[in-house]
């Protein structure tokens, strides 16, 4: 099982209306799946020092390279 960044899309009910928020979530890749699982909440890039902070933050910008998930689903949107 492999794991990557990915840029999701998540469905909010406020009320009688729904709208779509977007971040940054862990999501693993089984051989055969990709979008296997995934983490609830969104990430937020992290590091004990700056250069672990930095190399977080541009991992996480390859999400953007990638096609944006469904966070209900796992599929691409």
């Amino acid at each position: 099982m492999t794991w990557a960044y990915r840029v999701m899309r998540r469905k909010i009910t406020l009320g009688n209306a729904e709208e779509y928020a977007y971040g940054i979530y862990e999501v693993y890749d089984d051989d055969e799946v990709v979008g296997h699982s995934w983490t609830v909440d969104a990430m937020a890039p992290h590091g004990e020092t700056l250069e672990e902070l930095r190399a977080d933050f541009d991992h996480m910008a390859n999400a953007f390279e990638a096609p944006t998930l469904d966070h209900e689903t796992g599929k691409p949107i």
